[in-house]
Order: C-alpha cells, then sequence, then structure tokens
C-alpha cells in the first residue's frame, strides 16, 4: 500500500484533475495528469460499478495498480497529481504486462503535458463546486 502524504485524498483535488488534467490512454488504464508547483507527487485509483459490478473486483484491480505504482515510483515525476481510471482488463491482465503498461503511461507524461489539457465529461458538471468560495468559520 502507498503512504498517505503519496495519496490523493482530497476532492477538490481529484475536480481539478478532472477539469484541467491532461490524459494518457492506455489498454489496461487512463492516466490523468496535472502538474502542481511545490508540493510531491500523489497517485489516486479509481473504478466505477460500471465497470466492475463487484466490490471485490474494483478492490482487486486497485490493489494490483497500486502496487505496480508502488514499484515504479521512482519514475514518476516530481510535482504531479495522478489519476488513475482503471479499465476491466486491468483485473486480469499478468503481473509483467500490468507493469509494462504503468511505465508506459509514466513515460507518456511529459508527452501529454505538452497539449492542451481537455476537460473530462463530468467536470462541467462539478465546475461550481471548483469555482464556489470557501467559507469561512
Amino acid at each position: 500500500m502507498l503512504p498517505k502524504p503519496k495519496r490523493l485524498t482530497k476532492q477538490r483535488d481529484f475536480l481539478k484533475l478532472a477539469s484541467s488534467g491532461h490524459t494518457v490512454f492506455g489498454p489496461l488504464a487512463t492516466l490523468r495528469v496535472r502538474q502542481i508547483k511545490n508540493q510531491p507527487s500523489k497517485v489516486a485509483f479509481i473504478t466505477s460499478t460500471k465497470v466492475f459490478k463487484k466490490a471485490v473486483d474494483r478492490n482487486r484491480a486497485k490493489r494490483r495498480m497500486r502496487e505496480a505504482v508502488g514499484q515504479l515510483w521512482d519514475k514518476i515525476p516530481a510535482e504531479m497529481h495522478l489519476l488513475f481510471i482503471l479499465k476491466p482488463e486491468s483485473k486480469t491482465a499478468k503481473w509483467p504486462s500490468l507493469l509494462q503498461e504503468v511505465e508506459r503511461l509514466i513515460s507518456h507524461i511529459p508527452e501529454a503535458l505538452l497539449k492542451p489539457a481537455k476537460p473530462s465529461s463530468r467536470a462541467a458538471k462539478h465546475s461550481a463546486k471548483l469555482s464556489r468560495p470557501k467559507a469561512s468559520s
């Protein structure tokens, strides 16, 4: 398991990735990447109930991907937020091909950052949450 400082947990970070993240597509997962300043790299993994009906399958796919990213952590560029959106093939892929695919996705990050960011289909729905000012306590 990845240590807590290496994990994305805040909803605001997920929304920013959806609205201003760059995308790298792959056969086992889609990677959304956003460059950040003066913060360590962080990673998150998501999948939907449409992709994996059973929670057991969703959790297994995320555990396998977490382990692969943990082994390749040194290859992740600094100051990045990464979101892996898992596809059904990620659960049954052989371990060497899963590692190879994660490495390929990570290697395409610099190329993806050169292209303009394209908001995800859900970004418009949630953009109001990003623009809303924080409530003071």
